[in-house]
């Protein structure tokens, strides 16, 4: 699903390679649309509070602002030629770096200075001898060979941009594909775009649009991951839940579940080790083959199953509930604090630790003929309390 974020570039780019005389390359007025959807994806980020992007966006336009300036000449030109060759250069280690470092957020004194510096950058170049600095260096006519015929882009840039781009990728996977990193390398691929399609008309404008729509696309998946998300567990809430349990077809069950016990758990470990046990559950279902996972609230996790064999369901619930009770959880041990500078004291301080067992009880219930989705989670719970009832750490199942 994340990889839905490259789209906007690959759509362009096959777009202007197969079919270049669309009408819609010469109906959009340049350099006005690219400056508009700048600014229109700036005003949802900041509406979203997602204000990380700006420093994207203060960059894509700090960069089209210097080819509209510095490049609308004829590369023959020394200083063109040599803005064309180090600008790709400059913009590929400028976005690296942002990639990479920690930004501060943006309403301090250092991420105001830091969205201000991001959006100037570029136009630095401006004002530098680049013709003098590229004529000083020994065979510099082998960097500027072109790759091809059909397109300015040199050597020296696409060997540079190839290994950033590599490396790049290579965090990407460290660190997972997450819409927002492959957002940030979808950038780098628009610019990449643009310096290979630099002579076709309007293109640093198109490129500019692509990548901002790489960043709207991004902030959508971001807002429905805060939406249907659990941020501590990981799994789909409620809200996903309901959705699911309205498209059920007729052979389906539903499970509800929680941790025995969690409230002493809690007041005896402290919540934080409550989150622990609830990530940790929280993984366990994600993983477990045949059914979807919810955390429907608190400690409780709803499990939704697409069959209705009761032999089945008991088999699978069984499996759940024993690698949870198997599961050593080390805790550490410390002395609960009596006041609040007693606790700022005790932070960060290594205590003893402790391996504890967790145990979870379950209810399922199988879909009946026209049942709705309110009456089978009201038996799933009832269902749940039974097996509470019958001592915990036990699977009820009501057909």
């Amino acid at each position: 699903m994340p990889l839905l974020i490259l789209a906007p570039i690959l759509l362009l780019a096959l777009a202007r390679w197969f079919y270049p005389e669309l009408a819609l390359f010469h109906t959009l007025p340049f350099p006005v649309t690219a400056y508009v959807v700048l600014a229109f994806v700036a005003a949802l980020a900041l509406l979203m509070r997602q204000t990380d992007w700006l420093y994207w966006l203060a960059f894509l336009a700090g960069h089209y602002w210097v080819v509209q300036s510095g490049l609308q000449q004829p590369l023959t030109e020394p200083d063109v030629a040599a803005l064309y060759f180090f600008l790709p250069l400059f913009s590929v280690t400028f976005l690296w770096v942002l990639a990479l470092l920690p930004r501060p957020p943006l309403l301090t004194k250092t991420g105001g200075l830091l969205l201000v510096v991001t959006l100037v950058a570029p136009a630095l170049l401006l004002p530098l001898p680049l013709a003098s600095w590229l004529a000083s260096w020994p065979d510099y006519h082998r960097l500027l060979l072109p790759v091809s015929q059909d397109s300015p882009l040199m050597w020296g840039q696409l060997g540079y941009i190839s290994l950033i781009a590599s490396l790049w990728l290579a965090v990407i996977s460290y660190r997972q594909f997450s819409s927002q990193a492959l957002a940030q390398f979808a950038i780098l691929l628009a610019l990449l775009l643009f310096y290979v399609g630099f002579m076709l008309p309007d293109m640093s404008g198109w490129t500019t649009v692509a990548a901002s729509a790489t960043l709207l696309l991004s902030l959508a998946m971001q807002m429905l991951q805060l939406a249907y998300i659990d941020e501590l567990t990981q799994l789909p809430q409620r809200r996903a839940l309901m959705g699911h349990l309205n498209r059920l077809g007729k052979k389906s069950a539903v499970t509800m579940l929680d941790v025995d016990h969690f409230k002493k758990f809690n007041d005896t470990y402290g919540h934080d080790v409550g989150d622990q046990v609830l990530r940790l559950l929280g993984a366990i279902l994600a993983k477990q083959p045949g059914m979807t996972a919810y955390r429907y609230g608190g400690e409780e996790f709803t499990l939704v199953f697409h069959h209705a064999n009761p032999k089945r369901l008991q088999e699978q619930l069984e499996k759940v509930r024993q690698q949870v009770a198997d599961y050593p959880l080390v805790v550490r041990q410390a002395e609960r604090p009596k006041d609040t500078q007693q606790g700022k004291q005790q932070r960060g301080q290594t205590g003893k630790t402790k391996t504890v067992q967790i145990t979870i009880s379950l209810g399922c219930a199988i879909r009946q003929k026209g049942e709705k989705p309110e009456l089978l989670l009201k038996r799933a719970d009832q269902a749940l309390y039974a097996a509470k009832k019958a001592g915990r750490n036990k699977v009820k199942l009501d057909s």
